[in-house]
């Protein structure tokens, strides 16, 4: 009997929040919405491992938190002795395909890829704009923001190249010629909406400017804050940035994920021509949320852990055969737990220790809660020449990678590194260079806007948080191999 075949859908830096069936009038996102209610469980309180793109994908991939294997920085990435998801996919028989960016994988020519999968596809045009100098002129209040506006819709070269779509007519060529002796894996990660922020007219427009939720501003902040923020702050000229100017960012940012809903339907379409939908197991996620001017703030952070940055889509849409309740769940997941439950659901054994939770229950309507507590992490230690990304030595010292960079790299090389355990009720974040933690009483303050970390009448829950932190650590700081070693010879 063939094997279900396996889709991820994966956006860059979409946030949890931007998902019409979670209640945000604003969110144009029609596709994704159609497969929760459509036999599809939608998770509103998932949580990346990293607020950054490539340790959260090699966490995700691997079922790895980050601290296991040292895939902490944009430049370790997985080796091809490290287990995945595509290595036991392939193992199993799967034709694995691959269309999308890296973030993932150790390459270093074009060939490399194929020791990971089957196909690579590689779209065309080389210039998506993301490492260039702002066009607005300096003087411009969003010169350092990364936006770059509106485009007319038939707008194309230059700076500018629709990369996601050919990606997706790619997988959909694929899905058309794919034969039924032999199951597939489609890996889609794709560029949006991740910035610059750009966006075509006619996406812009669908957006319900006034429905927007609010903005967190910098000024709600209350007690002590990293001060990684405050120099980015001044590193973007964030002050110069006018509220509608912040609304329109956030604007643009929402018509990119309006975007990517349409690009994730043409998927699910294809399926459906094809008669694969009903055997298919879809999941769509992403790494990583984005700031979208939330604390005044463009992108992300390598350093700090908002759940702007680390809540995330989630929405799996089991094979025909899994019992199924579909709808929204309020359950702390993580996404380690991706592939815990690819596994099970496939009836696959990894032939690895996989540290996350497989979900099957839940999806079969089970309101039973399955973490008390999920973890995150970002940072380098103090000197860590491993952690610091080169690359944007080489970019033009006005670009946004450049101008970040030089504002976050003295926290770097002086540590930044940060581990993040939350509830439903608390966040705390400690950090392990300097006194500045964190903790948030999110029943009263979701933004996260006033640390209460140091207050005498939240010791008790500072303490419970600490030590549930030090189980994390004492639960998950390694992994044994399942092959043993003789100790005869």
């Amino acid at each position: 009997m063939k094997k279900p075949n396996v889709v991820i859908f994966n956006p860059d830096s979409y946030r949890g929040d931007v998902l019409g069936h979670l209640g945000n009038p604003a969110a144009v996102t029609p596709c994704v919405d159609q497969l929760v209610d459509e036999g599809g469980v939608s998770y509103a309180n998932a949580f990346s491992q990293s607020p950054v793109c490539t340790p959260s994908r090699c966490s995700f991939m691997t079922g790895w938190y980050p601290h296991v294997h040292g895939h902490r920085s944009m430049r370790n990435m997985l080796k091809q002795h490290e287990p995945s998801l595509f290595s036991v996919l392939r193992r199993e028989g799967y034709f694995t395909w691959w269309g999308g960016k890296n973030d993932l994988f150790s390459v270093t020519v074009g060939e490399d890829y194929l020791k990971y999968c089957d196909h690579k596809f590689k779209p065309g045009g080389v210039d998506t704009g993301l490492f260039h100098p702002s066009p607005r002129p300096e003087g411009d209040a969003l010169h350092r923001v990364f936006f770059r506006g509106e485009i007319s819709s038939d707008e194309g070269g230059g700076v500018y190249t629709n990369r996601d779509a050919e990606c997706i007519q790619g997988a959909v060529d694929f899905i058309n010629n794919s034969q039924d002796d032999m199951p597939f894996f489609i890996f889609l990660p794709l560029g949006n909406p991740h910035p610059a922020y750009i966006v075509e007219e006619s996406l812009r427009s669908r957006i319900p400017t006034d429905e927007l939720p609010p903005r967190v501003s910098s000024t709600s902040l209350q007690g002590k804050h990293p001060a990684v923020l405050d120099a980015m702050r001044e590193a973007y000229k964030s002050s110069r940035v006018a509220e509608e100017e912040w609304r329109e960012l956030k604007a643009v940012y929402y018509g990119m994920c309006t975007k990517v809903d349409a690009l994730f339907g043409q998927v699910v379409e294809a399926l459906k021509a094809k008669s694969l939908y009903d055997d298919t197991l879809i999941v769509f996620m992403s790494d990583h949320g984005d700031f979208a001017g939330d604390y005044d703030l463009p992108e992300k952070t390598h350093s700090t852990l908002q759940d702007a940055l680390v809540r995330v889509p989630f929405v799996v849409k089991p094979p025909r055969d899994v019992a199924i309740q579909s709808g929204v769940r309020t359950h702390l997941v993580e996404l380690v737990d991706m592939t815990a439950t690819i596994y099970d659901l496939l009836g696959i054994e990894p032939e690895y220790a996989c540290q996350g939770l497989s979900l099957r229950d839940s999806l079969a309507g089970s309101d039973k809660e399955i973490r008390d507590a999920v973890f995150a992490e970002v940072g380098s230690r103090a000197g860590e020449e491993g952690f610091i990304n080169t690359d944007v030595f080489r970019m033009p010292s006005d670009s946004f990678y450049a101008i970040q960079s030089g504002a976050a790299i003295p926290f770097h090389e002086a540590g930044s590194y940060a581990v993040m355990c939350r509830t439903h009720e608390y966040k705390y974040v400690r950090r392990s260079y300097n006194d500045c933690h964190e903790l948030y009483d999110l029943r009263k303050d979701p933004n996260e806007t006033h640390n209460l970390s140091g207050s005498p009448p939240c010791a008790a829950v500072e303490q419970q948080m600490q030590l549930r932190m030090l189980d994390y650590f004492m639960q998950t700081g390694d992994v044994l191999p399942h092959e043993v070693d003789s100790r005869g010879v």
